[in-house]
C-alpha cells in the first residue's frame, strides 16, 4: 500500500515510523530538496533504539496520483489539502475538530474515510514521544477504520472506535486546555477554575454526542479536573507546563474553533452552552 502523509511534524513522523515495512510512505512537502528523507522517532524512556524509515518526498503543489491512502496531519481546510486528498482511494485526517470532520466527510464523497487520532505526546524536530504503555499509539474512527489499521506494523499500535468516541475524548480535555490558555498556562490558576472547566467539558461532551450519534456521556467531575491538573506534572516524564505552552500555545485559533463548534452543535440540539460561551470569550480575548 502507498501511504502519503500531509505534514512533517511529530505526529507525521510517528505515523511514518509506525507503518509496516511492506508499505511505501511519502511526505507531502512545500519544497522538495531531495527525492527522499530518512526520518526517525524515539520513544521516551524506552530501551529500544530510534525508529527510522526512509520516506519519499512529494511536492504538495503537484498532483499526487497513485497513493492508496492520504492521511493529513494538517487541517482539511488548510490550503492545498483538498487537492492532495483528491486522487486517493482512502482519505483520513488527524483531527478532533467537529467542523473539520464534517469537511473531511464532504471531501471524501463516496470514498472510505477516517480519523487517525494520536494517543501520545510528542515534540521536537526529531521527535521524542511518550506513549502510555496501556494505550494504542493511534485511535482510528470512521468507515475506513479496518483498512487503515493494516497500515501499522503491529495490531496493538492502533485501535478502532466509533466516530463519536475520539470527539467526545477531545471534548473532555480541550475545555481544560482552553482554561489553561485563559490563565497563561498557569496550572494552579486553572485548578481554581475546575468547576467551570468541568461544566464546560460536560456541555461539550453532550453536544458532540448529540451531533455525532454517541451515547449520552457522563458529566465531568470538577474533582477529576483538579486532580488531573495536579497529578499530571508529577507522573509525566517531561515538563508538562512547558509542553502545554509549547504545543497548545500556538494553536489558540484551533482551540477557539473547537469551542465554537461545540457551541454550534449544542445550540443546534437545544443543549446548554453557557459555560462554553464564557470560556470561548476568555480564549478569544
Amino acid at each position: 500500500m502507498r501511504v502519503l502523509v500531509v505534514g512533517q511534524g511529530p505526529v507525521a513522523r510517528v505515523l511514518a515510523t509506525s507503518a509496516a515495512e511492506g508499505h511505501r510512505v511519502g511526505f507531502a512537502v512545500r519544497e522538495r530538496t531531495a527525492e527522499s528523507r530518512l526520518v526517525g522517532t524515539r520513544r521516551l524512556r524506552s530501551a529500544r533504539p530510534v525508529a527510522r524509515r526512509r520516506v519519499d518526498l512529494v511536492p504538495a503543489g503537484e498532483p499526487a496520483p497513485g497513493w492508496d491512502v492520504v492521511i493529513s496531519t494538517a487541517s482539511p481546510a488548510s490550503p492545498g489539502v483538498a487537492e492532495l486528498l483528491g486522487p486517493a482511494a482512502i482519505v483520513a485526517a488527524v483531527t478532533q475538530v467537529p467542523s473539520e470532520v464534517e469537511l473531511l466527510r464532504e471531501l471524501a464523497g463516496d470514498r472510505p474515510w477516517a480519523l487517525v487520532v494520536p494517543e501520545f505526546f510528542a515534540a521536537g524536530a526529531n521527535p521524542t514521544w511518550w506513549w502510555p504503555p496501556a494505550r494504542a499509539r493511534f485511535t482510528i474512527a470512521g468507515p475506513a477504520s479496518a483498512s487503515l489499521r493494516s497500515v501499522f506494523a503491529r495490531p496493538r499500535w492502533s485501535r478502532t472506535a466509533s466516530l463519536a468516541a475520539p470527539l467526545v475524548s477531545a471534548a473532555t480535555m480541550m475545555p481544560v486546555v482552553a482554561g489553561l490558555h485563559a490563565t497563561g498556562f498557569d496550572l494552579a490558576a486553572a485548578r481554581r477554575s475546575s468547576r467551570q472547566l468541568a461544566a464546560a467539558a460536560t456541555q461539550a461532551r453532550h453536544a458532540v454526542a448529540a451531533g455525532f450519534g454517541g451515547p449520552s456521556p457522563r458529566p465531568v467531575r470538577p474533582q477529576a479536573v483538579g486532580a488531573a491538573l495536579a497529578v499530571l506534572p508529577r507522573l509525566a516524564p517531561f515538563d508538562v507546563p512547558h509542553y502545554l505552552r509549547d504545543h497548545f500555545g500556538g494553536h489558540g485559533p484551533q482551540t477557539a474553533r473547537m469551542l465554537r463548534d461545540w457551541v454550534d452543535l449544542g445550540r443546534r440540539h437545544g443543549l446548554p452552552t453557557g459555560e462554553l460561551e464564557e470560556l470561548l470569550a476568555g480564549v478569544s480575548a
